[in-house]
């Protein structure tokens, strides 16, 4: 009886995991019944265990799932050579598909059903008419006028610690100005094992859906650091698609009163806007060089080339999979919504 049981359990495990990634309940479902229903719930409860800990619960949870598969192989490669029969084979395939079904389930529920929502532009007064190439450039020149303006005070402060209370306050504006009806519980990245893997990706941060933790490279730079934070924090906050996370990490930055914030953001949404063919010496202040420079010399020291290709491929399939059509380009699409949506007096999106 209990083989039997036990059977039936493994095969519940694999289909319930095939129809969690499979079904995509609809945007207007998302909206009301998970993004700002469930998720939160469940957002809360996890902040409460996880912020406790000094290091990563995600980390844990991904390593039992890799060591129960792990273990099922070995405990198969150690049987008889007379039990290794296209049953135990089968029984092997089960087993691996189970414990994989159950991590879909786990993270769909979790939070992977936020790559359903509808995109922020249907919640703002989006207007398609204003992403021209003329607009890029204005931005673009307006993005280098204010990274030359806030350099010299923004290194003066780079080795004072970021208030988190103080990006965080400024961040909550944003994500509940154009769709949250509620208060993420974010917080401080947590050390990860994954660390020496994001280094060499040229990975600088990511939350791990199962638990939501937030993690950072130990190698984002001082500047970096206030849009990776905020970036990734919106992913807790239900905003799944990258480009929607980067908006809500400029528009954090560029609004904050901490010219380290403010640089940090016209900085990042320089890099995503379309470059020019040529810059001259001139064009940037000589620390902004300079932080180019050191940007350029921690990813030829760190970055593994091969490595770095298979993984951004692999994360290209996976968001394609997601229904983001653009794969890793959604990064840049960022720029869309910087140049069509208006903002108000305080910086923040114009509701519909």
């Amino acid at each position: 009886m209990g083989g039997f049981f036990s059977f039936w359990l493994r095969v519940l495990a694999v289909v319930l995991g095939a129809a969690a990634l499979l079904w995509q309940p609809g945007p207007a479902w998302i909206e009301s019944a998970y993004a700002n229903g469930a998720y939160p719930v469940w957002e809360h409860v996890a902040f409460a265990v996880t912020h406790l800990l000094p290091w990563s619960l995600g980390d844990v949870a991904g390593l039992i799932g890799i060591a129960a598969i792990v273990w099922r192989i070995v405990r198969f490669a150690r049987s008889g050579r007379g039990k290794k029969t296209p049953r135990a084979l089968g029984q092997l395939a089960l087993d691996v598909a189970a414990i994989l079904g159950v991590y879909a389930i786990w993270f769909e529920l979790s939070w992977g059903w936020n790559y359903a929502r509808a995109p922020i532009e249907d919640r703002v007064a989006f207007d398609a008419s204003q992403v021209t190439a003329k607009a890029a450039d204005l931005t673009r020149d307006r993005a280098i006028a204010e990274m030359n303006k806030l350099a010299v005070p923004a290194h003066a402060r780079s080795i004072d610690e970021l208030d988190l209370a103080v990006l965080h306050a400024t961040w909550l504006e944003a994500v509940q100005r154009v769709g949250d009806r509620w208060e993420p519980q974010v917080g401080e990245p947590k050390p990860t094992l994954a660390d020496p893997f994001m280094e060499a990706t040229g990975t600088s941060g990511f939350i791990n859906p199962l638990t939501l933790n937030v993690q950072l490279a130990s190698d984002v730079l001082w500047f970096e650091r206030p849009f990776a934070l905020s970036h990734e924090w919106s992913h807790v906050a239900a905003y799944a698609r990258e480009d929607e996370a980067n908006y809500l990490a400029i528009l954090t930055c560029i609004r904050s009163a901490d010219p380290r914030v403010q640089y940090s953001g016209w900085l990042e949404l320089f890099l995503y806007l379309p470059p020019k063919a040529h810059y001259t010496k001139k064009t940037f202040a000589p620390l902004v060089w300079g932080d180019f420079d050191a940007m350029r010399k921690r990813d030829a020291h760190h970055i593994n080339v091969l490595l770095s290709h298979w993984t951004w491929n692999t994360y290209n399939a996976y968001l394609k999979t997601n229904h983001i059509a653009s794969g890793v380009y959604n990064y840049n699409e960022v720029s869309r919504l910087v140049l069509g949506v208006p903002l108000d007096s305080r910086g923040l999106p114009v509701s519909k």
